[in-house]
């Protein structure tokens, strides 16, 4: 592949990654007989199919924008084998294996506070791959040399500040604001919205409160998306370094669909060892 080819398609994943679009790359990792292109040939699809490079043209580079099209979709990676009897297969008679990786769109921590949690989640967030975006009314704690490891900062009231943050399945919303006013006013404008998360640092006693003011003009099953208070019972102190791990310990969990239960497995295995013992002794 040619200087020229990386450069545009190398371009254009830049561009879509600036941009939080999702793309895919599809390779040739493998090739036999006689093909248009060979090992190390890639093409970039966006989700809107269309494509640049080339694996080749033809029906195979149509069926690859297709299926490139669908894992997008999906979030899965794919390896496809095309053997030379395929119908897609080279014009000139070779077989060809394809992977299709799917680059996702980055993933957003919107944290609605700059005070000590704050500060502390912000940096594990990032060093988890979190684009940061911090959203304060107060410049004198929401400013870069507080957080400069944040994607952004915005300094504005909540209502302003959602109509600014990105939305959707990628984008996880933390609640931890000075005043409770400022928290409800949020969680209001937040809920006419779509995120993968929303998460609030509140006592039950708070979370009922905000629960039954909220009723008056969203539905049971938008408030039911709230999580309060947010985190999992690990433990630890009641440090704010702390309580920032078990924030993102909850949202981690919720990005991977992950139950949260321990992976310990000794007790079993032991049990195990336990019957053969007992097989052995019989």
């Amino acid at each position: 592949m040619s200087y020229r080819e990386v450069s545009r398609v190398f371009e254009r994943a830049n561009e879509l990654l600036r941009s939080g679009k999702r793309f895919a790359i599809i390779s040739i990792v493998e090739y036999k007989g006689h093909n248009a292109r060979h090992e190390g040939a890639m093409m970039l699809v966006s989700e809107d199919g269309s494509s640049v490079g080339t694996v080749g043209g033809g029906t195979l580079e149509r069926f690859s924008i297709e299926r490139a099209v669908e894992d997008i979709k999906s979030g899965k990676n794919e390896l496809i084998d095309i053997p030379a009897t395929s119908e897609l297969g080279m014009a000139c008679g070779g077989a060809v294996k394809l992977f299709i990786k799917v680059v996702g769109a980055p993933d957003y921590l919107v944290i609605f506070g700059a005070g000590h949690i704050a500060y502390e989640l912000s940096k594990i967030a990032t060093g988890l791959g979190y684009r940061v975006i911090i959203v304060d009314d107060r410049p004198e704690l929401a400013n870069r040399e507080r957080f400069p490891e944040a994607h952004d900062i915005i300094v504005a009231r909540p209502r302003d500040a959602v109509e600014k943050i990105p939305q959707g399945d990628n984008v996880y919303i933390a609640l931890m604001s000075y005043s409770a006013g400022v928290e409800e006013e949020a969680l209001d404008a937040l809920l006419e919205k779509s995120y993968k998360y929303i998460g609030v640092i509140a006592s039950p006693v708070k979370a009922l409160r905000y629960l039954d003011s909220l009723s008056s003009k969203h539905s049971i099953e938008k408030l039911s998306q709230i999580r309060a208070p947010m985190g999992l019972d690990i433990g630890g102190g009641e440090e704010p370094i702390d309580i920032a791990l078990s924030i993102i310990a909850e949202i981690q969990m919720v990005k991977h669909a992950a139950s949260g239960r321990p992976l310990n497995r000794v007790p079993e295995l032991l049990e195990k060892i336990k019957e053969k013992k007992a097989l052995r002794a019989q």
